[in-house]
């Protein structure tokens, strides 16, 4: 089992102060997607950004970056398993495609910095309020939703998320509903770094505060485009997921 090690407190990134009022903020809209720009202030950027490059140069995990865990039981009453990579590169996700498929590094601010995810919870949950002012049908379910997973990415230049792809194709991801990301830096638009979307025929380029929310299904197809030049992409990502409901 790995373990995350923890250094003394006054080193560790300090969670930012946030000051932006978001109910004053105004949303734009295209086709299920819901994007606001500077809704994360810069300073806010730059903390996530810190986090990210502190636990991963210090090699957060002792032993191996590999967890598993059970996730059901088969008919004959043995675990089923999952693996999760928790260091991972994404050259591994899509076989012999390797770069070609995906090439990024990630870490989950929920298991090695939790005061950064706590003020990721806020400006996340503001947000969703901004999108499900629009689409209000999302909370009308008897399920109540909830997003749990604040992951950081780093792409660097020649890399990216290049196949198509949705966020619940699978079964094991069959919960989640609605995705979220944060553009954590500029990239400029001669060097790539664009998210696509299949269907919708549109492209957003990486704007450091930016927020956007899109459906987790297969009506939003989408893809992050080759990275080129000098410089690093951040983004923060993370899905709003059914949870059961009290009681059951």
């Amino acid at each position: 089992m790995p373990e995350v090690v923890l250094p003394p407190e006054e080193q560790q990134p300090q969670p930012p102060v946030l000051t932006n009022n978001p109910q004053s903020m105004n949303m734009e809209f295209f086709e299920g997607i819901g994007w606001v720009k500077n809704f994360v202030e810069p300073h806010v950027c730059d903390a996530i950004i810190s986090s990210f490059d502190y636990w991963y140069e210090r090699k957060y995990m002792v032993n191996d970056t590999k967890l598993e865990r059970a996730v059901a039981m088969d008919q004959h009453g043995k675990e089923m398993m999952q693996t999760l990579e928790t260091g991972m590169d994404g050259t591994e996700q899509f076989g012999r495609r390797g770069q070609l498929g995906r090439k990024d590094t990630q870490l989950f601010l929920e298991t090695h910095d939790k005061s950064m995810a706590l003020a990721l919870t806020k400006m996340v949950g503001d947000g969703f309020g901004l999108y499900t002012r629009e689409y209000a049908g999302i909370t009308d379910s008897a399920d109540p939703l909830s997003s749990w997973t604040y992951k950081v990415q780093k792409t660097p230049p020649g890399g990216g998320y290049h196949v198509w792809h949705c966020e619940n194709s699978s079964f094991l991801y069959r919960d989640r509903v609605c995705t979220w990301m944060i553009y954590l830096n500029d990239i400029p638009i001669e060097n790539g770094g664009a998210t696509d979307f299949l269907h919708q025929n549109k492209s957003f380029q990486p704007s450091k505060g930016t927020i956007i929310f899109w459906p987790a299904a297969y009506t939003h197809m989408h893809r992050g485009a080759f990275l080129t030049g000098g410089i690093d992409k951040y983004i923060a990502t993370g899905w709003f997921c059914r949870e059961p409901r009290p009681g059951m």
